[in-house]
This record gives C-alpha cells, sequence and structure tokens, in this order.
C-alpha cells in the first residue's frame, strides 16, 4: 500500500500494488496541480552495497552461505578477531524493473582477479559495495575492467544481503576483504529496515564512521586498477613502454622515512605514484610531486618530482629490505648508491 495526499494536502489517497519483487520503498508518489503521480525509484541513483546469495562469509564456524547467516553468529573480521552480527538485511528486485539500472545490477569479480586465489571463487556484489584494497574502501563499480571485474547486463532478479556489526569493519566474502554495512542513510533500502527498529528501539543515529578512506578515483585507486588490469592480462597493460622510462632514486631510507625522486621520461612532468614496500609487504603509496630545489638545478622538469615517506613507527622493519616501486607496473627505482655505481 502506498499512500499519497491530494493537492490540498489534507485528502488521503491510497493506492495498492501487486507487483512481485517490489515494495513501497521502490515508488516515490508525488501529488502536484490537483494530480497524483506514481513513479517508480526516487529519480537518485540507489546506493546498494551488498552480497548476492551463496556468498561464503567466513565464521566461527568455517565459511557459510550469507543467506544461513543469523544476528548473534560470529564472523571473522580483517584482523582476526570474531564479531557477533548485530542485523542482516534483505533487498530484491525484479529484473525487468532494473534493465540498465548500472546502480544496481550485480558485479562479479571473479576468481583470482585481485590476487592468487582472492577471491576464492567468483564473488557477486553489488555495484556499491566496497572492496578492501591496499588500505582503502573502493566500490566494485570503480574496478569493473570488462574482464576479470565485469557487471551484468540484465537479471531475471537479484536478491542483496547486507550484514552489520556494532561497528563498520571488513570481513572475509569469499576469500577476499569486504566491507560490513554501515548506515549512511541507507537502511531504508532494505526490505526488512523496520526489524532494525523493532530490535534496537533505542539505538542512537551516529554519523556514518568508514573502517577506512573511502575512495572512487585519485592516483591510489588507479594503482589498484591497474594492479588488477595486470593480472587479467588485459593488452593495454602488457605494454610498459607506454608508461616510459622510470627515472629517479632512493635517496634515503632510514628509521623514520624513505626519500628520493622519481620521474617518467615520457611524461616527465606526471606525478608518478610509487609503492613503498618492506620484505614485500606494501607499507603504503607516495606520490613523486614535492619541489626540490636541486632537481630543478640539475635540469630534471620543473623539479617537482620528489618523495617522502613516513614509516611506520609501530612496525619493526629491516632497512634493507625496503623497495620502492612504481605503481602502474611495478618497475624498481634504485638506491642512489646503486644509480652512480652503474653509471660509473
Amino acid at each position: 500500500m502506498l499512500h499519497g495526499t491530494d493537492a490540498s494536502g489534507t485528502t488521503p489517497e491510497t493506492v495498492t500494488l501487486d507487483m512481485p519483487g517490489l515494495s513501497p520503498s521502490n515508488f516515490l508518489v508525488q501529488v502536484a496541480n490537483g494530480s497524483t503521480t506514481l513513479s517508480y525509484g526516487t529519480g537518485e541513483h540507489e546506493i546498494v552495497a551488498c552480497y548476492c546469495p551463496g556468498t561464503l562469509i567466513e565464521t566461527q564456524h568455517g565459511a557459510q552461505a550469507i543467506e544461513k547467516l543469523a544476528i548473534g553468529d560470529e564472523v571473522v573480521t580483517a584482523s582476526g578477531a570474531l564479531r557477533p552480527i548485530k542485523w542482516i538485511g534483505r533487498r530484491s528486485y525484479a529484473g525487468r524493473f532494473i534493465l540498465g539500472r548500472k546502480d544496481v545490477l550485480p558485479v562479479c569479480i571473479r576468481k583470482s582477479a585481485l590476487d592468487a586465489n582472492v577471491p576464492a571463487r567468483d564473488l557477486w556484489i553489488s555495484p556499491h559495495h566496497a572492496m578492501f584494497l591496499d588500505g582503502l574502501l573502493i566500490e566494485a563499480r570503480h574496478l569493473v575492467n570488462g574482464v576479470s571485474i565485469v557487471q551484468a547486463e540484465q537479471v531475471e532478479e537479484v536478491e542483496y544481503f547486507h550484514i552489520e556489526l556494532d561497528t563498520h569493519d571488513v570481513i572475509v566474502a569469499d576469500g577476499a576483504l569486504s566491507e560490513t554495512f554501515v548506515d549512511d542513510d541507507s537502511r531504508g533500502m532494505f526490505h526488512n529496515a523496520h526489524e532494525f527498529a523493532s530490535l534496537y528501539p533505542d539505538a542512537l543515529k551516529l554519523p556514518a564512521r568508514y573502517y577506512a578512506p573511502r575512495l572512487g578515483e585519485g592516483f591510489e585507486v588507479e594503482a589498484v586498477r591497474q594492479r588488477i588490469a595486470l593480472r587479467a592480462g588485459l593488452a593495454s597493460s602488457r605494454e610498459p613502454t607506454r608508461l616510459g622510462e622510470l627515472r629517479g632514486a632512493i635517496d634515503v631510507v632510514d628509521a623514520r622515512r624513505v626519500a628520493g625522486w622519481a620521474q617518467n621520461a615520457d611524461h616527465p612532468e606526471a606525478p608518478v605514484c610509487l609503492d613503498i614496500l618492506a620484505d614485500g609487504r606494501l607499507l603504503g603509496q607516495v606520490l613523486a610531486n614535492n619541489y626540490r630545489e636541486d632537481l630543478e638545478h640539475a635540469g630534471i622538469g620543473s623539479g617537482c618530482h620528489a618523495f617522502v615517506f613516513a614509516l611506520p613507527a609501530d612496525i619493526a622493519l629491516a632497512l634493507d629490505t625496503v623497495e620502492v616501486r612504481r605503481s602502474l607496473d611495478g618497475e624498481p627505482l634504485q638506491h642512489a648508491l646503486a644509480r652512480r655505481a652503474a653509471a660509473a
């Protein structure tokens, strides 16, 4: 049942719908100039962030299909800790009503698209659902490449489930790190949203706090996309010469920082994104776009090619294992002493 009012705002009108796969939340009733209009959706893209049925979630009893989970079950988080499920949201759409809806149609992250055996099987999620990659939350829609990560063009029906913990976190879904639900004014999209109010009548409405930075663009996201493309064997990613020769050097590696400079020979004024690794483990990324007077005096472009990366103080590192690599293709940056020795 959907309810509206007439143009005077006083006389109630009721519309009864019998349309499988839809609920009143799929529609908007608008009254203007003496007439009532019933429309599908809200005119805005829906923010749908969920898992499809069959997704295996790691729990205290091993991997369990998401549709089999219940409130109180404990799931494994990225930290390895077990946390109980507070609520599970459910939503379904009939396929004929979401034709062409890129904001709703599910995305498939194919087996091993992200890393070796990650995910361990094809993972189907909604386009706004975020994966946890390189310390970032990146929505599936920003990862679609048409090969290893694809979006369905049409479905007969799609059903979505989402898991909520006491706070936003990252769990293991089909072997990949993936977000839980966070109420950023989106709980109403679920057909069973009313259940939360019944279960937790005294719950306070708090601002959404994300587990990690949530990004949709920028060099960090592009670095992740390029790495996924390389794994997929995309033609554009098999041609490292297109990136241009990597120039530069690591000038300093000490307990506090890694510093140096980097430049793309073919695009000398384009900032270079670099991965900082220690013993093969990614510590973070940095953009080589700081100004250094000595670089400009040496004729190295505008001089805006330097970088400084602060090493984490709470992690014990073997400094001789620190590496700097170009994010787009993994090309290593030489240490200054090694570069000078090679030139001699």
